[in-house]
């Protein structure tokens, strides 16, 4: 008598794929939570499960990632980890600086730009504000400013202030008469 016995083998894990809920915010950066679903196919024995999404949200982090599993009938594993780069803290403006000096006593009289400057220990800073001044009068003059991060975080505004006269002085003339 023959016996036929069939045997079914599957050592090989499924495919994994990680999906994200959504595209990076800014220059391929996340700063704000999201989740990532994991899918998976196995030719051989078929699938059985993956992990439900799994989200982040932080700590910022340019190496971050997010890893998930799916396993097939035959109980063979494949995780999947999906690197991201996050930073949800917005950067910080650390001063600003006038184009120039003063143009005397320490009044500016004539346009003057500021540029304001910033950092960020995460993704980096991609700008910070440059604005000009022509006016009006003050003697408390002042511009504000802000920087933005590569990740698209904007800081709080800062201020620089300054002594600004653009307008000339009043001369009176008087006669003067000889008795």
């Amino acid at each position: 008598t023959q016996v036929t016995v069939t045997i079914r083998l599957d050592k090989t894990g499924p495919v994994v794929t990680a999906t994200p809920s959504r595209n990076p915010d800014s220059n391929g950066w996340y700063n704000h939570a999201l989740s990532v679903a994991f899918s998976g196919t196995d030719a051989t024995s078929g699938m059985d499960s993956c992990v439900g999404p799994l989200s982040y949200s932080g700590p910022d982090n340019a190496n971050a990632s997010v890893t998930g599993s799916c396993r097939d009938r035959a109980g063979n594993t494949t995780n999947k980890t999906f690197a991201l780069k996050y930073d949800a803290t917005a950067p910080q403006v650390t001063g600003a600086s006038a184009s120039r000096s003063p143009d005397r006593n320490g009044w500016y009289n004539h346009a003057l730009t500021v540029t304001f400057a910033g950092t960020d220990a995460t993704s980096g800073i991609d700008s910070c504000t440059q604005t000009s001044y022509s006016g009006p009068d003050s003697a408390n003059a002042s511009v504000s400013g802000s920087c933005r991060d590569v990740a698209g975080n904007t800081s709080a505004s800062g201020n620089f202030g300054f002594q600004y006269d653009h307008t000339g002085p009043a001369v009176t003339a008087s006669a003067s008469r000889n008795p």
